[in-house]
């Protein structure tokens, strides 16, 4: 029973109506022009059974408590003249009409055997009568015998939509990713904080959101609400469709980032993800890597063999994806994925999941392509919005689309995380220095004066026109840096073994001597099968270079400053 307000005097007065604590329990969704819904949890509280029963003895003063007492438990406990059929309450409707004042219209529910799963209930054109759409039998409520129906009706129609948010939580079937909500457009999504910032993502924008509790049933407080882009109804459905496969061929948990929910909302198409706290890797990138290892309180074999567990992990993950059925017979409709946009951007940092150093996730499928077992490699005019520094070589030559684009991209995004473990954010800025300035040494008239980020170049053949692709030299030199300032002593430790793999086998212009993703996968998991406390994982810790002002010296391989 709600307990009574103490007053300036010491005195007492009765508690507030059901209706004032209703709405003051009210939380705003600022993403959503401001309307309100009510926690689902908060409505069961306040409509408990001597609450509702109290608010029936003032609707019906003419009737007896025996009266209100019954209808109380038909609403919280539900009603049903069938006994094979589960009694369903009626709280939600009855909250509706506490709210519009009209508590006397529950009566005309209860009669009818209306309860909260025929909700949402929908209008005639003209506010003639409410039906839910749900059972093909129910009545038609029309409400004649009040002053003003049609007011009724066009109320109860608008405001039901603050006590019917959605509730997110993980799937009960075993084989599926999420639940995809199917929501009226005039849904309010249980949100109660949004950020102010939207961040670009695939085919839609992405923004910072906290889902009330009462509906979120994960472990995570805040999400990343991506909202699709405005566009034709096929093309909005088929990237839809196609984000949600894409995460429906991939392993659960692991690398790839989960995806908790998906929404249909009019014409709105939705995700939801657990929001990275530690940014993207970018914003990794910008951390110095002596200050992860300090505030994680590991040693510096630990980071380097973390750093081989993350690149493992996430091409374990994408070998599912690759070769999603690997482990049975291979038919003609086997898929086989695509990425197609790996970069930075795409890997996002969870700095309390997992090691104390923190998980990274790939992210953003949504330019997932698959392709059939007899087609797994195909000729594309377009060869879709690869990341232009990652772009593998056969972008520019013949258009050649396989999953070996994807080994290419993680090859120069290993290639930057392992420049990062050694040296820093402003080791990775002299690196793309050195391409940039050897782009620009390498005149090509289709680019005209542009000169590009990326790790290879095309090269006129010596006895035809035809071009080829080669690996940038500052690339090869740049390897070959890294490793001279890591020392004799560490010859046989994993970062230069790992930087002359990605070198050489990752970064191959030839898409055919290539490593595919199950190479990789090989190569990474027999270096954790060495045990930790091998000396292989031993690192020096980061070694600072410089902020700028360096000149690179080819002819050693040697960037001097």
């Amino acid at each position: 029973m709600p307990s009574h307000t103490v007053t300036a005097n010491g005195g007492s007065r009765r508690p507030a109506r059901l209706i004032a604590r209703l709405r003051q329990a009210f939380v705003i969704n600022p993403g959503d022009n401001d309307r309100q819904f009510l926690p689902c949890g908060k409505l069961r509280e306040l409509c408990d059974e001597q609450s509702v029963t109290q608010e029936l003895a003032r609707a019906f003063p003419e009737h007896d408590a025996a009266f209100c007492q019954q209808r109380a438990r038909w609403i919280c406990h539900g009603q049903a003249q069938d006994r094979s059929i589960t009694p369903q309450p009626s709280l939600r409707i009855f909250t509706i009409v506490v709210l519009l004042g009209q508590v006397r219209l529950i009566e005309t529910f209860l009669q009818h055997q209306f309860c909260d799963n025929d909700l949402p209930l929908f209008s005639t054109p003209r506010f003639t009568a409410l039906y839910s759409s749900r059972h093909q039998q129910a009545p038609y409520l029309s409400f004649l015998d009040e002053d003003d129906p049609y007011h009724i009706i066009k109320s109860f129609f608008h405001d039901q939509w603050s006590v019917l948010s959605p509730s997110f939580t993980p799937p009960t079937a075993g084989d599926t990713r999420c639940d995809v909500h199917d929501l009226h457009t005039h849904a309010i999504l249980p949100i109660e904080e949004i950020s102010k910032k939207q961040y670009p993502g695939g085919f839609g924008l992405v923004e910072k959101v906290k889902i009330h509790r009462d509906h979120n049933g994960f472990r995570h407080e805040y999400f990343a609400l991506k909202t699709m882009h405005p566009m034709t109804p096929d093309e909005r459905d088929k990237f839809f469709q196609q984000e949600l496969d894409a995460f429906q061929q991939a392993r659960p948990g692991g690398h790839i980032i989960e995806i908790c929910a998906a929404f249909k909302k009019g014409e709105k198409r939705g995700f939801l993800f657990p929001w990275a706290d530690g940014g993207t890797l970018n914003h990794l990138w910008l951390r110095a890597p002596h200050e992860i290892v300090k505030s994680a309180g590991v040693k510096w074999a630990d980071f380097s063999r973390w750093i081989c567990l993350q690149c493992y992990g996430i091409i374990h993950d994408l070998f599912a994806i690759h070769e999603p059925f690997v482990m049975s017979a291979k038919n003609d409709e086997d898929l086989y994925g695509i990425h197609g946009d790996i970069k930075p951007d795409n890997v996002l940092y969870f700095t309390k999941d997992g090691s104390p150093l923190g998980t990274l996730k790939v992210s953003d499928l949504g330019l997932m392509k698959f392709h059939r077992l007899i087609s797994r490699t195909a000729h594309s005019k377009s060869m879709g919005f690869a990341y232009q520094t990652y772009r593998a070589p056969e972008h520019d030559l013949n258009k050649v689309r396989s999953r070996k684009i994807d080994i290419w991209a993680f090859g120069c995004l290993f290639a930057e995380f392992g420049t990062w473990a050694l040296g820093g954010h402003n080791a990775i800025e002299l690196f793309k220095t050195y391409r940039l300035d050897e782009d620009k040494g390498n005149i090509d008239e289709s680019k005209g004066e542009w000169s590009e980020d990326n790790f290879f170049i095309l090269k006129t053949t010596r006895f035809s026109q035809n071009k080829v692709a080669k690996r940038k030299s500052s690339v090869d030199e740049w390897f070959t840096v890294l490793i001279k300032d890591l020392g004799p002593d560490m010859a046989n430790t994993f970062f230069p073994e790992f930087l002359r793999f990605i070198q050489n086998s990752m970064l191959d212009p030839d898409r055919k001597h290539r490593a595919d993703c199950k190479m990789v996968e090989s190569f990474l998991g027999r270096l954790l099968r060495i045990p930790p406390e091998s000396p292989y994982w031993n690192f020096p810790g980061t070694r600072p270079y410089p902020n700028g002002g360096a000149t690179w010296t080819s002819s050693t391989g040697t960037p001097t400053w």
